[in-house]
């Protein structure tokens, strides 16, 4: 932080904003901003909501010419303390940039600003039979600049990949409050380096998106296409799941969602949401055209699956589908800290990943439900502890060092989808170095420098540079 006072620094802003869009440290409201869904803690000195990219770009100049550090939010959904700062100032999308700009359903693309939540976006998008794939688990809440930032994924990854494969352009600002457009709504443009993608999955550390050119497709069923159905098969052991995952992408059938739950996690859900599903060890979750529903349920038996069920209604099929989405909220009421971890391993080595979070959760004693995408293996293994116990905090560390250490050595990664953050900084350090090597970090840094030489965009997140953070 720089030497300016916050009195001088909110009297500029407020010019900006007004004193109604401004949040200083002795604001109520300011209590919003000091977790994320992670829980995270953060100290934001102010907290700035514009309604323009206009007052953004006035914003960064403030904020830049000050050497002030600045981090961007929608929703908070972060999982890994990506949005938090201490002393730094937050900039809120999610109050006053939220608009639909337009729905081109000749070109098949939606502009929006960074605010829009993406639940609210499909609900639009719906009325005109499209919808944008991408489905983070946050949905209800999570902002449109927060999962291009973040390069999100989700539950329909396995088909349709995450977010950054459906970002066309952005507008964004640079940390010297200079607006820029990147890319085209087109689908074909290759003029110039990709920096949309530079951007995607960034996590506000080069620049801050205000609007996105997104794709988008027709709904399913929507042009004489198979209609889908949701569905669970339940297994005994997690052995027998994997290969009945493993047999479906070798008869090339790929579902629109393949998730897995492990018992503990369904248990968890159905305690706090009543969502009454079979309790087994192991779970799958899928949605598929209707007429391949029979042919999976036929693989799984002759994996030695237990049992089946399939939606019977568009309600029922509501009823599985929230027992994925709500897991983390159902998890957090086993303990007062959760450490929820985002690691990818290789495909064929899913079953003996899961195996060994079994054996981590008996090591240490805790709790470790577990769920994922099982289409591309990201798993998430969820460490509960009592975070009035020193001694149970210290244990969740270790078998979340344990857990992300031995899926790198697997040859996987430490986050597929929610990102590096705080939480994950010293692993993706790790991982890029043994890896990539020390010339790749290099180049990011050099990046790092180009698009924020001062350093204010979010500093010591991602790819830390060598100077003291502002």
């Amino acid at each position: 932080m720089s030497s300016v006072s916050e009195s001088e620094i909110s009297d500029q802003l407020r010019n900006v904003v007004g004193d109604s869009y401004l949040l200083t440290s002795k604001s109520a409201k300011i209590e919003d901003f000091k977790k994320d869904m992670g829980d995270f803690e953060s100290a934001p000195l102010l907290v700035v909501q514009p309604d323009s990219a206009q007052q953004v770009s006035r914003i960064l100049k403030i904020l830049n010419t000050h050497k002030v550090a600045v981090v961007a939010r929608g929703a908070g959904t972060s999982l890994t303390g990506a949005t938090s700062t201490f002393g730094g100032v937050v900039i809120d999308f999610s109050k006053r940039m939220n608009r639909i700009l337009k729905i081109d359903i000749t070109n098949w693309y939606v502009h929006c600003e960074a605010g829009v939540v993406v639940d609210d976006l499909n609900q639009e998008l719906e009325k005109h039979g499209f919808f944008f794939p991408p489905d983070p688990a946050s949905t209800p809440w999570c902002t449109v600049g927060g999962v291009v930032a973040e390069d999100s994924g989700g539950m329909r990854t396995f088909r349709y990949g995450t977010v950054k494969n459906w970002v066309l352009a952005l507008n964004v600002v640079l940390a010297d409050g200079t607006m820029i457009r990147i890319g085209e709504p087109l689908p074909k443009n290759r003029v110039g380096y990709d920096l949309v993608h530079l951007i995607c999955g960034s996590e506000g550390t080069l620049a801050l998106i205000t609007e996105a050119w997104l794709k988008i497709m027709p709904l399913p069923g929507r042009t004489g296409s198979s209609s889908v159905k949701k569905f669970m098969i339940f297994f005994s052991n997690w052995n027998d799941a994997v290969s009945s995952i493993v047999a479906m992408r070798s008869s090339g059938i790929q579902p629109n969602l393949l998730e897995f739950m492990s018992k503990e996690a369904m248990t968890a859900v159905n305690q706090a949401f009543d969502t009454q599903i079979p309790e087994h060890q192991a779970i799958l979750f899928m949605e598929s055209p209707f007429e391949m529903v029979a042919k999976i349920i036929e693989i799984c038996n002759a994996n030695h699956s237990v049992d089946a069920y399939v939606g019977k209604d568009p309600k029922d099929e509501e009823r599985l589908y929230s027992a994925r989405a709500l897991l983390l909220l159902g998890i957090k009421t086993l303990g007062s800290g959760v450490y929820n971890e985002d690691i990818v391993v290789p495909l064929d080595k899913l079953g003996e990943y899961l195996d060994f979070v079994k054996l981590t959760a008996k090591k240490y004693g805790l709790q470790i439900p577990t769920a994922g995408h099982a289409g591309d293996g990201n798993v998430h293994p969820t460490i509960v502890f009592d975070a009035e116990s020193n001694e149970s905090r210290e244990k969740a560390k270790e078998a979340f060092a344990d857990l992300i250490n031995e899926a790198v050595q697997m040859g996987g990664s430490v986050t597929g989808e929610h990102g590096v953050g705080v939480q994950k900084l010293e692993f993706a350090n790790r991982q890029l170095l043994e890896r990539n090597g020390p010339k790749a970090i290099d180049l990011m840094r050099e990046i790092k420098r180009l698009w924020d030489p001062n350093n204010i965009l979010n500093p010591g997140k991602f790819v830390p540079r060598e100077t003291t953070a502002p």
